[in-house]
């Protein structure tokens, strides 16, 4: 069954619940484990090609340390993620703290599949570089 499209009504508030359940997770692994490594992606162990989310730990990671360039190395379309959530919550809450009124980023049903589209090329083009020239990324 099918229901109706999420909107803003429902994207907005999931939004900071989901920056809230980040930041705490940021708080343990920064302070309470002390920024501990993350294994390799088992993808990659078992059949040494990448898969969509390959280096986006890393990438989150390079982040929580302030280092874009090497977050944007690891894994792009996380950092784009990131971006296009940051952008989507500053705009709709300055929005709703001005009566509703001026310009403003709205949610839309295809997020979620060009983000997905953006994660696929990703890896199509990190798995060609490496299967076909040798390059690991």
């Amino acid at each position: 069954m099918r229901g109706r499209p999420m909107t803003d009504r429902e994207a907005y508030p999931t939004a900071w619940i989901t920056l809230a359940v980040l930041a705490g997770a940021f708080l343990l692994w920064r302070f309470v484990l002390g920024e501990p490594t993350v294994s390799r992606c088992w993808i990659w162990e078992h059949w040494h090609v990448y898969c969509p989310g390959c280096g986006g730990t890393r990438a989150l990671m390079a982040l929580a340390r302030g280092q874009l360039g090497q977050a944007l190395r690891y894994h792009p379309p996380v950092v784009v993620t990131l971006f296009l959530a940051a952008a989507y919550l500053l705009t709709q809450t300055v929005w709703r703290l001005r009566g509703r009124r001026g310009w403003v980023l709205h949610y839309h049903r295809r997020w979620p599949a060009l983000l997905v589209g953006l994660f696929l090329v990703n890896c199509l083009v990190r798995d060609v570089l490496w299967l076909g020239f040798g390059i690991p990324l």
